[in-house]
């Protein structure tokens, strides 16, 4: 019963934005504030079209490997770019998408007190998918599946989000819960190096190795 009030959604490994679209133009607004519309052009066709309509979405701009797996490590080749030429040269090798998986304001009326299930049938209407966006599907119950399928494909998880849920900006929502995939591996501890600051004096990190070959091959520090 408890699985069934629950929608389900993959974790988009990338950086969370609200997209401000009204008549053409388009706004794309990351945490604190920061303007991140320079840095990721290819989303304003978006607004453009949708033509005269004004709407709020919250997603994800997400950058895919050559295996369809979001990959924050290509992101991250896009996030702090100097130039617009830069930006420009980098869309072609590392393009990114939007990934919508909310709706906050529809054509003059706010949508934050409809339900979860209410925002997502009205997103879904809108039918989504273009050249740089997508609204993926969510799933009402079969969380166990979901989660199973995204560690099958070494995606990072799901979101469980209540259904009937509002949205509710500016704080983390108790109807939403992260469920991530945990991935295990059998190392050697080959050493230690000492900690620096506020850790001086103490374990720094372990550095650690795999066996393979029949021998110990270098994997990295662990600090955590």
């Amino acid at each position: 019963a408890k699985d069934a009030a629950y929608g389900y959604e993959v974790k988009w490994d990338g950086i969370r934005a609200l997209l401000y679209c009204d008549h053409g133009h388009s706004t794309l607004q990351g945490r604190n504030f920061t303007d991140f519309t320079p840095r990721y052009p290819e989303l304003r066709e978006l607004s453009r079209a949708l033509g005269a309509r004004r709407l709020i979405f919250d997603g994800e701009v997400v950058a895919f490997d050559e295996q369809g797996r979001p990959s924050f490590e290509r992101l991250q080749t896009r996030m702090h770019l100097a130039s617009d030429s830069a930006v420009r040269r980098r869309m072609r090798d590392t393009p990114v998408t939007y990934v919508i998986f909310d709706l906050l304001y529809l054509d003059g009326h706010s949508t934050l007190p409809l339900t979860y299930e209410q925002r997502r049938e009205l997103l879904d209407a809108l039918e989504l998918q273009g050249p740089a966006w997508r609204t993926p599907r969510y799933h009402r119950g079969e969380g166990r599946a979901l989660l199973d399928a995204t560690a099958e494909l070494g995606v990072e998880g799901i979101v469980a989000k209540k259904l009937d849920c509002p949205y509710e900006p500016g704080r983390r929502v108790a109807g939403w819960i992260k469920v991530k995939n945990v991935m295990v591996q059998d190392v050697v501890i080959g050493g230690w190096t000492p900690g620096a600051g506020g850790r001086s004096g103490r374990l720094g990190a372990i550095a650690v190795g795999v066996m393979e070959d029949g021998g110990i091959v270098y994997a990295g520090k662990v600090g955590t």
